[in-house]
């Protein structure tokens, strides 16, 4: 399975013959923590019950920890989907036009930003620490000749092959 996956699909505000080269996400690492989080907080209340079973006033208020088990269950099956949402709404978009940033950072607010290929002067690639070179991940910096001058996508798949992507794409 690639990271980097081709679209026959139209999106909100495309440019007429403009098609789409690449879509990518952040890469996996990102919801990793997260989620291990996620999951060692939903042990705890099998632990509390390991240690609070035996007492005896524990019959007295099984209903009331059974009840607050499934809300606190039901929260963070919230989280999860939260998470597992800005992660996947949160996308780069190569075209053979511009490249393009959808960016949720919420459930109702997101922005988009976008550059024009022929406005792009500069690409850096950021690579941070030891597992960023291991999984092969990093920032993209994109210096502009446009309005906004610099533009930041973070935590990206393989950012030197994005980079040559896009400069490939700003050559032809």
């Amino acid at each position: 399975m690639s990271i980097f996956t081709t679209s026959t699909n139209s999106f909100r505000n495309q440019l007429p013959g403009e098609t789409t080269v690449l879509v990518t996400r952040k890469h996996w690492f990102v919801l990793f923590f997260p989620m291990l989080i996620l999951l060692f907080l939903a042990f705890m209340p099998f632990i509390i019950y390991f240690f609070i079973s035996s007492a005896s006033w524990y019959g007295i208020i099984s209903s009331l920890f059974w009840f607050l088990v499934a809300a606190y269950f039901l929260i963070l099956w919230s989280l999860a989907f939260y998470n597992i949402m800005i992660y996947l709404l949160n996308t780069v978009m190569v075209t053979d036009k511009r490249v393009i940033e959808n960016k949720q950072e919420g459930f109702f607010r997101h922005t988009s930003n976008e550059v024009e290929l022929d406005k792009i002067q500069d690409i850096t690639v950021k690579v941070f620490g030891p597992f960023a070179e291991f999984l092969d991940f990093g920032d993209i910096e994109i210096q502009s000749a446009g309005a906004q001058p610099k533009f930041y996508f973070k935590q990206l798949p393989h950012p030197q092959k994005i980079k040559e992507a896009i400069m490939g794409l700003k050559i032809q």
